[in-house]
């Protein structure tokens, strides 16, 4: 097992409010990983990028885990394009803290492609192996947004092939995503590992739905709920086309909570405004960014949690949702396809088939389907506890740790 461990989240802190710009469901793992590699008696650092000047170098949390604040650039949130220019300062400054603090990690795990770069050149020797998780990648992203983040730099594709070739291992949540490095980047890895993302089952819990709803002062009815970016990805302009083709068949009133969109004024006009074209004026209820431990709340007093994304990765909320006691609705794209379990804890559509999506999401709220499904689904999410995702995790260590170390000795000449 190793001593001293070293996560690189160089882009985004584990700190940072989930749901504001460039936080989400890494900023969780991030966190949540360190926090159960500290309960087993690891030193854990957790390195990210200065953004407030005010902020302490160092930060340690209520596990023991440590959250190091490097001085490279501007100590101010920055937009992605221009972190990569950053990069040898913050390489600088990891090494100068390593000597300053005589700390020898014996891993170095990066999250997405910038801490990915920086790990491959921050660690001492061969010894010492890299691991790597990108949550999410480039080309993926484009093969189903239909073209580039235009937030994004021209740099990550590049930057992504060349941590794939560099990483000692690499972890995905699902097996499909080693066939996108292979298909899309030409870059086969040298060690793939699946570990799929965790859920605190202490907070994501069922609440009682008449309970939850009257504290989130939602109205009588049927209530579907998504949470997520206003990204064309997330499909929501999809499912407001079903809610708009399945409201007058329910024998309810149907309620449409949205959580996730942050401060964004422009995407809540233009939601508002897709709203008023489909007559969902009195159906659309836009709440903005959520508290991560508010979230239980409306997990817990929705029928049903709606996922028209194009591609997810994993699908955070539907293992959210699923602890809550909330079935899933969702296409059947990415890790979604292995999350919900078609029939048993939600149900999946064909990718694009908006009119499948919407029968659906009918049937589970007309049927009487929510309940059962719901029972089934918090059952089904106690597979992704994070203490099974930390003990995963330091199986992989601890084997590359071995690997590494004996095949070194051997370059070295020691016996």
């Amino acid at each position: 097992m190793p001593n001293q461990v070293a996560l690189l989240s160089i882009h985004s802190s584990p700190l940072a409010p989930v749901g504001t710009e460039h936080a989400g469901g890494m900023n969780i793992y991030v966190r949540k990983l360190a926090d159960e590699l500290a309960q087993q008696d690891i030193e854990v650092d957790v390195f990210t990028r200065r953004t407030d000047p005010a902020a302490p170098e160092i930060l340690t949390l209520p596990s023991g885990a440590r959250v190091v604040n490097l001085k490279a650039g501007p100590a101010r949130p920055l937009p992605k394009s221009v972190l990569p220019m950053h990069i040898p300062a913050v390489i600088d400054a990891f090494r100068q803290f390593t000597l300053r603090e005589r700390r020898s990690y014996d891993v170095l795990h990066s999250h997405y492609w910038l801490s990915g770069f920086v790990a491959a050149r921050c660690r001492p020797d061969a010894s010492v192996p890299v691991v790597h998780m990108f949550h999410t990648l480039s080309l993926v992203k484009e093969l189903y947004h239909g073209g580039p983040d235009r937030q994004d730099t021209a740099l990550r594709r590049d930057g992504e092939r060349c941590v794939i070739g560099s990483a000692d291992a690499i972890v995905g949540a699902t097996a499909e995503e080693e066939a996108y490095m292979t298909r899309l980047y030409g870059r086969t890895p040298k060690r793939f590992d699946v570990i799929p993302p965790g859920v605190d089952l202490d907070l994501f819990r069922p609440l009682g739905r008449r309970q939850s709803r009257k504290e989130l002062g939602i109205e009588p009815g049927r209530v579907m709920l998504f949470v997520g970016r206003a990204d064309r990805i997330k499909g929501l302009h999809m499912l407001l086309s079903a809610a708009a083709e399945i409201r007058d068949r329910l024998p309810e009133p149907l309620r449409l909570i949205i959580v996730g969109t942050g401060g964004n004024r422009a995407a809540h006009r233009s939601i508002s405004a897709a709203s008023a074209r489909l007559g969902l004026q009195d159906v659309v209820d836009i709440r903005g960014t959520v508290a991560h431990e508010d979230l239980p709340r409306f997990y817990s007093a929705a029928d049903v949690l709606a996922m028209p994304s194009a591609y997810e990765s994993f699908g955070m909320a539907a293992v959210e949702a699923m602890a809550c006691g909330t079935p899933v609705v969702a296409f059947r794209v990415g890790g979604l396809a292995e999350t919900v379990c078609h029939g048993f804890t939600g149900y999946l559509a064909p990718p694009g088939d908006r009119h499948e999506l919407a029968r659906l999401l009918e049937t589970v709220l007309t049927q009487g389907d929510a309940d059962r499904l719901g029972r089934q689904a918090r059952i089904a999410a106690h597979r992704y506890r994070w203490q099974n995702v930390a003990a995963r995790t330091l199986d992989l260590y601890d084997d590359l740790l071995y690997q590494q170390r004996f095949a070194y000795r051997r370059v070295a000449g020691e016996p």
